[in-house]
């Protein structure tokens, strides 16, 4: 399911309309390499600490091809979350910063630059707003599942559940900003 982009016709919160260049805009920064491969490495390492506890901790050598299936799940699912958040959270922004007063003499800009400027803010806000919630809510799920929910099943299925089950309910909340 792709995540709902505003055009100019549809509206996030029914008031704010966005125009084309906006839009374009959040496309080609949302498929930048950059960002991708920032939520792919920050996934991926999310993804590995639960396999370096369990490995280390609980001494589960004989399970190296759940680990690299898990974690390469757990890594699609983050990633996809965290660009979803993201997303959203730029246009949200955009919303309020289009609105605000551009004074862009106070900083010696011109406004094209001064756009630029802003853009490049919000989308690094929004990507960081987005590695935070999405990461915070994974450990959170992670170590309710780890340690609590599952602490009395094998540690086996227990890893397996808890880093699937949180990968999982993180991507499926990303969709509720």
């Amino acid at each position: 399911r792709r995540p709902n982009l505003p055009t100019p016709l549809s509206t996030m919160s029914g008031e704010e309309d966005y125009s084309w260049e906006e839009v374009s805009a959040a496309k080609s920064a949302q498929s930048s390499g950059g960002a991708n491969s920032t939520y792919i490495s920050v996934a991926f390492l999310l993804s590995v600490l639960p396999v370096f506890l369990f490995y280390t901790v609980y001494k589960l050598h004989d399970i190296l091809v759940v680990y690299v299936v898990v974690t390469a799940i757990s890594t699609v699912l983050l990633s996809t979350a965290y660009q979803k958040v993201m997303t959203r959270e730029k246009y949200r922004l955009m919303g309020y910063r289009r609105e605000a007063v551009k004074n862009h003499r106070k900083y010696g800009l011109t406004q094209a630059e001064f756009e630029k400027e802003q853009n490049t803010l919000t989308s690094n806000e929004a990507l960081y707003f987005s590695l935070f919630r999405n990461n915070l809510t994974y450990v959170i799920f992670f170590l309710f599942f780890a340690f609590y929910a599952f602490r009395d099943i094998n540690r086996d299925f227990c890893y397996a559940i808890s880093v699937g089950l949180s990968s999982v309910l993180v991507w499926k909340f990303s969709d509720w900003v």
